[in-house]
C-alpha cells in the first residue's frame, strides 16, 4: 500500500483519523498504541514475512539497548568478558548482516562468478520494504544509547520509534531525540494540524503523479532505449537526462512532503529532508539540501567516525570520499551506484578544497554577486544532471550509450534524416511542457517548507499558504485532478534503496 494509492487515501488513513478522534482525551500512551497498531497493520498489508523482521530486529535492538544502558559500574562488575564498545560493534554488526544479504548478496554473487570465471547462479531474496530506513534509525538509537544520550523507553516505544509509518519505507531518517519526545506529548489532532497536514499531503500528492509520474514516460523511453542499445542522438540523450533529473526531484520532494503531511496530521512534526536542492550554488551545498537526514546521518556515524576534517585537508577529502563512496553504495547494489557516489565524492572534494582556497579573498567576494551565483546555479545542476544519468541507467552500458550521445557530438542525430529527434521518444508539445512548468517551480517558486513554515531568515513568500477560500478551493481542485491519475501504476523511487 502506498501513500498515493486509493486503498491508503480513502480507507486506511481515514480510518486512523477516525480512531484517532474516537480516542477522544485519551492520554499518550494510549494514542502510542493506536499508532504502533496502524504501523504494523500498514507494514503487514505490504508484507506480512518482512513484518516478523522487523519485530525480530526491534526486539534483538531493544535487549541490546537494555544491555548497553547498564551504568558501567554494575556492566564491569557482570564480567561478561566484552565491553560496552564490543556489545555495540556486536550490534551493529548483527543489523548490518541482513542489510547485506537481502540487498547485496545477488551483487557480490554475480561479481564472485564473474572473477572465479563459475556459473554461480543466486536467486535475489525479496527486499524488504524500507529495510535500509529502519536499519540506519535503529543503528542511530543503539549509538545514542552507547553514549548515553538516549535511555531505552520500553519495548513497544522503540517498536514505535522504529516502525512509525510516515516515515519507516523511505525515510526521513529520524533520530529519537526528534521523535521521543513528540510520542509523550500525542494527544487529539487539532484543526490547524489538519489543515496543514492535508494542504503539505495534497501539494506532494500533486508533485507525485502530476509531475515525477507523467515526465517519467519520457525518461524512461530515453533509457529503456539506451540499456538495449537503441539509437539515440544527443538531442534526445540530453532531454531523457533532464526528465529523469525533474522525476527524481518530484517524486522524491512528494513522498517527503506527504509524509510530513501525514506526521502533522497525527501531532508529529518530521525532520526536513529536502530544501530546494537544485538552487544549489555547490555540491557541498547540494548535499546539505538533498536527503538531508541521510547527510546528516552519514556525517555523525560515517564521516566524523572516519576521523572528520580533524587530521588535515587529506584526510578529510579521503574521509569526505568514502563517505560518498558508502552512500552511492547504499543507494543499491550495482557498478552504477559505485560510480555515482565515487563522482559525488570527487566533485564534493574538489569543491572543498576551492572553498578553502578563495576563503576570505575576493574571489569569493566576486562569487557572491548575483550573476556569479546564478551562473554556479548553473554549474552545480550540469553536474548533477550529468551524475543522475549513471545513477538511473540500469547497466553501465546504457550509462555510456547516454553519455556518448550527451557529450561526443551533443546535436548531431543517431539516424541518417539528420533529425535531432529522430526515434520518436518526444512525441508533441507535452514532454517540453512539462519540462519548462517543472523548471518554474523548481527555480521561480518557493519550496513547500518555505510555503507553510516561511523561509529560513523568517520571512513568508507573497504566496504563503493561509487558512483561507482560496487556498482551500485550490487544493481541492488540484487534488481531484490528481486523484483521477492515481490509477496509473507507480512506487516511489527510493522504495528501491
Amino acid at each position: 500500500m502506498l501513500f498515493h494509492s486509493y486503498p491508503f487515501i480513502f480507507c486506511f488513513f481515514p480510518l486512523l483519523l477516525l480512531v484517532w478522534r474516537l480516542a477522544g482525551t485519551a492520554g499518550p500512551s494510549r494514542f502510542a498504541l493506536i499508532l504502533l497498531l496502524f504501523s504494523a497493520g500498514f507494514y503487514a498489508l505490504w508484507d506480512a514475512g518482512f513484518l516478523l523482521l522487523l519485530a525480530v530486529l526491534i526486539t534483538m535492538n531493544y535487549t541490546f539497548g537494555l544491555a548497553l544502558a547498564v551504568p558501567d559500574e554494575r556492566f564491569a562488575a557482570k564480567k561478561s568478558g566484552m565491553s560496552r564498545k564490543g556489545l555495540l560493534s556486536l550490534a551493529l554488526i548483527l543489523n548490518l548482516l541482513p542489510l547485506v544479504w537481502f540487498k547485496y548478496s545477488d551483487f557480490l554473487a554475480q561479481n564472485l562468478a564473474l572473477l572465479f570465471q563459475t556459473g554461480w547462479t543466486w536467486n535475489t531474496p525479496g527486499l524488504p520494504l524500507g529495510i535500509s530506513f529502519y536499519t540506519f534509525i535503529q543503528i542511530a538509537w543503539l549509538v545514542g544509547v552507547y553514549q548515553r544520550r538516549t535511555e531505552p523507553a520500553g519495548l513497544a516505544r522503540h517498536a514505535l520509534f522504529s516502525s512509525c509509518f510516515p516515515y519507516v519505507i523511505s525515510g526521513p531518517i529520524v533520530r529519537y531525540e526528534q521523535m521521543g519526545s513528540q510520542f509523550d506529548a500525542l494527544c487529539p489532532h487539532t484543526s490547524e494540524g489538519i489543515a496543514r497536514g492535508i494542504t503539505l499531503f495534497s501539494i506532494g500528492l500533486a508533485k507525485k503523479i502530476l509531475l515525477a509520474d507523467s515526465i517519467a514516460l519520457y525518461a524512461n523511453a530515453v533509457f529503456n532505449a539506451a540499456d538495449s542499445a537503441l539509437p539515440l542522438s544527443g538531442a534526445e540523450a540530453w532531454l531523457g537526462s533532464l526528465c529523469y533529473t525533474f522525476q527524481l526531484y518530484f517524486d522524491f520532494s512528494g513522498y517527503t512532503d506527504m509524509a510530513i503531511g501525514l506526521g502533522l496530521m497525527l501531532g508529529l512534526r518530521l525532520p526536513e529532508n529536502f530544501d530546494s536542492p537544485y538552487k544549489s550554488t555547490g555540491i557541498v551545498d547540494f548535499w546539505r539540501r538533498w536527503h538531508i537526514t541521510l547527510g546528516s546521518w552519514l556525517r555523525d556515524f560515517l564521516y566524523i567516525p572516519l576521523g572528520g576534517n580533524r587530521a588535515g585537508r587529506l584526510i578529510q577529502y579521503r574521509n569526505l570520499f568514502l563517505t560518498m563512496f558508502i552512500g552511492g553504495i547504499w543507494h543499491g547494489a550495482g557498478w552504477t551506484f559505485v560510480i555515482w557516489g565515487t563522482l559525488h565524492g570527487a566533485m564534493l572534494c574538489v569543491n572543498h578544497f576551492f572553498r578553502a582556497q578563495i576563503k576570505d579573498k575576493m574571489p569569493e567576494k566576486i562569487l557572491k554577486t548575483s550573476l556569479c551565483r546564478l551562473a554556479c546555479i548553473a554549474l552545480t545542476f550540469f553536474c548533477i544532471n550529468a551524475c543522475w544519468v549513471v545513477f538511473r541507467a540500469t547497466t553501465l552500458k546504457g550509462a555510456v550509450v547516454v553519455y556518448t550521445a550527451m557529450f561526443t557530438c551533443p546535436f548531431a542525430a543517431a539516424q541518417e534524416d539528420g533529425a535531432l529527434l529522430p526515434n520518436n521518444y518526444f512525441q508533441g508539445w507535452q514532454p517540453y511542457a512539462l519540462l519548462l512548468l517543472c523548471a518554474l517551480l523548481v527555480w521561480a517558486f518557493p519550496n513547500s517548507r518555505e510555503l507553510l513554515r516561511g523561509r529560513a531568515d523568517g520571512s513568508f513568500p507573497k504566496f504563503a499558504w493561509r487558512a483561507s477560500g482560496f487556498w482551500a478551493t485550490g487544493l481541492a481542485v488540484l487534488t481531484f485532478i490528481t486523484l483521477i491519475l492515481v490509477s496509473r501504476k507507480s512506487t516511489f523511487l527510493y522504495f528501491q534503496f
